[in-house]
């Protein structure tokens, strides 16, 4: 394997790190949102999230610093074409960091912390549809049969790029529901689990449309992604809608532990059909892996330098998990 190929399979692990754990974080904010009222339901979302939530970012991080140390071409592109959304998605993480650090010293329902509970929940929902237009829109260019010179061209605004947002967002509170009602039913807090379990079942039931209608849409209108998605990439394409309704299934079973797992996989197949599907493409047609690299021994050194971080990162993130991430009796 290349050292162009082998930072592209780190690339792939944190940005799938970042989905699935960040992702859930975001979904958090949106079961926030959708709990109105329901201080019961806001505070176990508080405590459930804890200290973990601004944790998860180190992999966004550790992405961005992998593009643009390795391929800084790609990264320039990136920074051309999809300026807005990218913008948008940090606005939306700021401004949901900001909201639900204050709305913690104000007293429940009081008209300061209910607004920014829901600036807490819309910027949960804004900042994974934001990454999903991204994520469209760069698989769509990527497959286009258009390779003029010059900017390229990202279509984040098309109908496929605006359902797999829409995906995103469901699967972040698919993520966030799983999770929490496997730690409430683990904790003896049934009823409370109950209402999670419902969620679940409303997001998963989206995350499953969106998934199927994103295909559907793909075969119209970028038919050389479909072609990708259903050639190179249908393993992972089926095994990501397998895991959504088997998470659907166990849902409904109350057999959440599995339905957590069952999400994650589906997750993380997402993830990486997406990046198969438009694998060696970084960004349009032109910019791959290869063409948008760096140089050869600055490669090999940026390679070196992630086994080093992955080595420090996985062992600290897996301890941090371990200590705050127990569910509690309460």
């Amino acid at each position: 394997m290349s050292p162009a190929a082998l930072l592209a399979v780190f690339l792939g692990f944190a940005l799938t790190a970042y989905a699935l754990f960040a992702g859930a974080d975001f979904g958090a904010g949106i079961l926030d949102l959708l709990a109105a009222r329901r201080a019961e339901d806001r505070a176990v979302i508080e405590s459930g999230i804890g200290p973990l939530w601004e944790a998860n970012h180190v992999w966004l991080i550790f992405a961005i610093t992998i593009l643009l140390s390795a391929f800084p071409t790609a990264f320039s592109a990136l920074g051309t074409a999809l300026l807005a959304p990218l913008a948008i998605a940090l606005l939306a993480i700021v401004a949901r960091g900001a909201a639900f650090g204050l709305r913690s010293g104000l007293d429940d329902q009081t008209g300061p912390r209910v607004h920014l509970s829901r600036l807490f929940g819309a910027a949960s929902a804004i900042a994974p549809l934001a990454f999903g237009l991204v994520a469209g829109g760069l698989a769509q260019a990527s497959s286009s049969r258009s390779v003029a010179r010059g900017p390229v061209s990202v279509p984040w605004t098309s109908p496929f790029a605006i359902i797999v947002g829409l995906l995103a967002i469901c699967l972040c509170a698919q993520l966030a529901a799983t999770f929490m009602a496997n730690r409430l039913a683990a904790t003896g807090r049934r009823e409370l689990a109950g209402r999670f379990r419902a969620r679940a079942l409303q997001a998963g039931a989206g995350s499953l449309v969106f998934s199927v209608g994103g295909l559907l849409v793909a075969d119209t209108a970028a038919p050389r992604l479909y072609a990708r998605l259903t050639d190179a990439a249908l393993p992972l394409v089926v095994l990501a809608l397998a895991g959504l309704a088997l998470s659907l299934l166990a849902v409904a079973g109350r057999r959440y532990a599995l339905a957590r797992a069952a999400t994650l996989l589906a997750g993380a197949a997402l993830v990486w059909g997406w990046f198969i599907a438009q694998s060696p493409h970084l960004v349009g047609p032109l910019l791959t892996i290869h063409t948008a690299s760096a140089t050869g021994p600055a490669l090999a050194a940026i390679a070196i330098s992630c086994g080093v971080v992955l080595v420090c990162v996985i062992p600290a993130m897996f301890l941090l998990f371990s200590m705050f991430a127990r569910p509690s009796q309460r």
